[in-house]
C-alpha cells in the first residue's frame, strides 16, 4: 500500500519519535523511508535591486547530511530500504510539500512538537501546515512532552 514513507525531521528527538512508526509501516509494506531535513533560510535584502537568498552554510549542510546519514545507517542495518536527502528553504512546511510531491511519497510521518498558546502562534507549526495543504496522507504522532 506505501511503496514510499517521508519522514520529515528537524533534527530534534521530538522529531525522531515518528521514526518508529515509520519503521513498522516499512517493514510491513515493504516500504522505502524517505528522511528529509530543510534547512530554513530568509531572504537577505541589500539595495533593492540585490534581493538574494541567504547562502545557507556549507557546514550546516553538511551536518544535517551526517545526521541523516547516521539515521540511515541503522534503518539500513535493520533491512530497511532508505534514502536522504537536505533541502534547503524559506518555507519548510512548502518545501516538506513540494518534496513528497516531486518524491511521489505515499505518507508524510511526522511527530507533532506538542507547542501551544504563544509559543505555537510565534513559531507557526510546521506540522500543522503541512497536515492542512498536503494531498499525501500524514501520519502524526502525538508528541508526549
Amino acid at each position: 500500500m506505501y511503496k514510499k514513507i517521508l519522514v520529515p525531521l528537524d533534527g530534534s528527538q521530538l522529531a525522531e519519535r515518528a521514526l518508529d512508526p515509520a519503521e513498522k509501516l516499512a517493514q510491513f509494506f515493504g516500504s522505502e523511508i524517505v528522511l528529509l531535513q530543510v534547512i530554513p533560510f530568509m531572504p537577505i535584502y541589500g539595495a533593492p535591486e540585490l534581493v538574494t537568498p541567504l547562502v545557507v552554510d556549507e557546514k550546516h549542510r553538511e551536518s544535517a547530511e551526517r545526521y541523516l546519514a547516521a539515521l540511515a545507517e541503522k534503518l539500513k542495518a535493520k533491512g530497511l530500504q532508505v534514502s536522504a536527502t537536505v533541502r534547503t528553504g524559506q518555507h519548510v512546511a512548502g518545501e516538506i510539500l513540494d518534496f513528497a510531491k516531486a518524491s511521489a511519497a505515499d505518507l508524510i510521518v511526522m511527530n507533532t512538537h506538542g507547542r501551544s498558546g504563544i509559543s505555537r502562534w510565534f513559531l507557526g507549526s510546521v506540522t500543522l501546515k503541512v497536515l492542512s495543504r498536503s494531498e499525501t496522507p500524514v501520519l502524526l504522532i502525538r508528541s508526549k512532552s
